[in-house]
């Protein structure tokens, strides 16, 4: 399936992957962690792939393919470290992400689900109900 994200600024998606290369960092060397190696793995190779993609302007934006069973694992990997890193924070350690990472997340999230909910089916399903639960997902 085809996925895109953004345009956005190139200074948001510089924020997003510097911490998320910390995020995961963090949760490799947490054992109670909720991500497995291979989904930490497969971040960092989506982050390597994006920190490779050339800026338009100020502007990021990547259009790629993969698999819609992958990127439905993705996507709900993705909500699940988000979910790690709010109890870490509560618990006082871990930084919640920075704002100027805002725009590039809601981007990454909202264009993951549309294309999701493009596919039809199982992919449909999951991405309304991560839309229920997941604050920054909402048309």
């Amino acid at each position: 399936m085809r996925i895109e994200v953004g345009p956005v600024a190139q200074r948001s998606a510089e924020a997003w992957l510097g911490y998320a290369e910390s995020v995961v960092e963090s949760l490799r060397g947490n054992p109670a962690g909720r991500a497995p190696e291979e989904v930490l793995d497969a971040f960092v190779e989506l982050i390597g792939i994006w920190r490779s993609v050339e800026p338009e302007g100020d502007r990021f934006h990547w259009v790629g393919e993969r698999p819609p069973d992958e990127v439905e694992y993705m996507i709900n990997a993705l909500y699940e470290a988000g979910l790690a890193v709010e109890q870490a924070h509560a618990e006082g350690l871990a930084e919640l992400r920075p704002a100027e990472a805002d725009e590039f997340h809601y981007a990454l999230v909202n264009q993951v689900l549309a294309a999701l909910e493009a596919e039809g089916g199982s992919e449909t399903q999951l991405a309304e109900i991560l839309r229920q639960h997941w604050d920054v997902a909402s048309d």
